[in-house]
């Protein structure tokens, strides 16, 4: 099966071809080893990541089920249609950031015939979403804020402990399950 690599993005060069290349600056943890794409890479246009999806026609007391074969366990419900393949867009914004936040690889979109051909969604209705790459930008920005001077000795002490800056004991703390 083919992935996208931790903090990867899609893009697409004049000729037509896709390719997944790293941003040019990540969190604090710096690049992958062995990961793809350059700094100063040509600027590409950026396209949607479009995942297949697989509905099953809800009835009048049954809601439409949907399921993205290429992200396991990700699946929606919704009363009609639409509200479906919204909730199934959102699950999969939502099983990707896990994903990442992890650590671990995405795996890339398949073609729709790959799914159509699938005897697990056979009799199944197909239709693809899309995942705007910029909703999974980790490139880092500056911010200012302002803390208590007591707060930020405390917010420092923890993260030398930990072994961070205090920018990523900051980011490692909003990624944190609680």
């Amino acid at each position: 099966m083919a992935t996208v690599g931790f903090r990867q993005r899609l893009w697409r060069n004049d000729g037509g071809e896709r390719g997944w290349s790293r941003p040019a600056r990540q969190l604090a943890r710096g690049p992958k080893p062995g990961g793809c794409g350059r700094v100063g890479e040509q600027e590409k246009e950026r396209v949607d990541m479009r995942y297949p999806i697989a509905i099953e026609i809800g009835g009048r007391d049954t809601a439409f089920g949907v399921a993205v074969p290429d992200l396991p366990g990700c699946f929606s419900a919704g009363d009609t249609l639409d509200e479906a393949i919204k909730s199934a867009q959102e699950a999969a914004l939502a099983w990707i950031e896990a994903t990442l936040d992890s650590g671990a690889d995405i795996p890339a979109p398949s073609k729709l015939d790959a799914v159509r051909n699938n005897p697990d969604y056979a009799g199944w209705t197909l239709g693809v979403i899309e995942i705007n790459p910029d909703m999974l930008d980790d490139t880092s920005e500056r911010v200012n804020i302002l803390l208590p001077r007591r707060i930020l000795k405390r917010l420092d002490a923890q993260a030398k402990a930990h072994g961070e800056s205090r920018s990523g004991y900051i980011a490692h703390l909003a990624l944190a399950d609680h």
